[in-house]
């Protein structure tokens, strides 16, 4: 019911296809909560536990994932859109002000949710309140991603895509790879088992 991660070999050479990928997996991630939300919300005490194992989950992704695709794009995506001098270039300059404002925003829209998800109990005796709050804290993130990564998937990478040399291209894989260095070692040390994703 809650298991989301599949097996899945980063490639990258193809960055930005990379970056939807994590995108696909920060959706999955929400999914899980709100799946969760609605475990907790009916009261199902045989699911509890994997409820919270899909919360903890979520929380662990966004805090490690979440953050490195962050700098993804913060550090080696947009940095190089910046400096294209073509009229493309420039409307994705507007957007990405706009995508960084809306990551600090992010940043601490999970700092709240982690904070009142440690102020759980776990035992299925959170009262309607505290069950009502988590619910709307969860429908709030998706609300909140759902706009901020269609705005990436379907204008800055494509307009990344156009205007990025290959060379640039590489080089933001390279430097990708390298921030995801210990994820991929983990991953080839673990072949058999389902691995952590980067994004």
């Amino acid at each position: 019911m809650f298991q989301i991660n599949q097996r899945f070999i980063p490639d990258f050479t193809k960055p930005l296809d990379l970056l939807v990928h994590c995108h696909e997996n920060i959706e999955r991630q929400l999914e899980a909560l709100a799946r969760a939300a609605e475990v907790r919300r009916v009261g199902d005490s045989l699911n509890t536990a994997q409820a919270f194992a899909a919360i903890d989950a979520a929380c662990k992704h966004f805090a490690v994932a979440g953050i490195r695709h962050t700098a993804d794009e913060e550090e080696s995506l947009f940095p190089r859109l910046r400096k294209s001098e073509t009229s493309a270039g420039d409307e994705a300059l507007a957007a990405m002000s706009e995508l960084e404002s809306q990551h600090r925003t992010a940043e601490d829209m999970h700092r709240q949710f982690d904070e009142f998800v440690l102020s759980l109990p776990r035992d299925g005796s959170a009262d309607t309140r505290e069950l009502d709050s988590f619910g709307e804290m969860t429908a709030e993130l998706a609300a909140f991603y759902r706009p901020h990564i269609f705005m990436e998937n379907n204008l800055v990478f494509p307009i990344a895509g156009r205007i990025l040399s290959d060379g640039e291209i590489h080089a933001q894989g390279e430097e990708m790879r390298e921030r995801w260095k210990d994820i991929l070692q983990k991953i080839n040390a673990t072949a058999a088992n389902v691995s952590p994703l980067p994004g």
